[in-house]
């Protein structure tokens, strides 16, 4: 599988949310990394990764906002490069193979 990303998507990994002992952010901090990342807080906020489970931590910080709707494809982009049309592939590799 080739590294790349979802049409639209935004790149926060997860380790941007923590500070240097391990915990979450405050509010504030939280809110200019979204903004600085470019997320619209106000529309409903979807999160995947490699494998599924680091994304938890963009919703997590999102939740924190007072933040509801909140989604998480489980399928991360290990299913999506398998399952999406090719056009959908948005790849830093070579194109996607049949």
């Amino acid at each position: 599988i080739q590294s790349g990303h979802f049409p639209g998507g935004i790149n926060m990994p997860y380790t941007t949310f923590l500070d240097s002992s391990g915990k979450h952010h405050n509010t504030e901090a939280l809110t200019k990394l979204f903004k600085d990342a470019g997320v619209d807080l106000g529309k409903p906020i979807w999160a995947s990764c490699g494998s599924g489970v680091t994304a938890c931590h963009v919703l997590l910080a999102a939740d924190r906002l007072g933040r509801t709707d909140l989604y998480l494809y489980d399928g991360a982009w290990v299913e999506w490069f398998k399952r999406a049309p090719k056009e959908l592939i948005i790849s830093e590799g070579q194109e996607k193979k049949a």
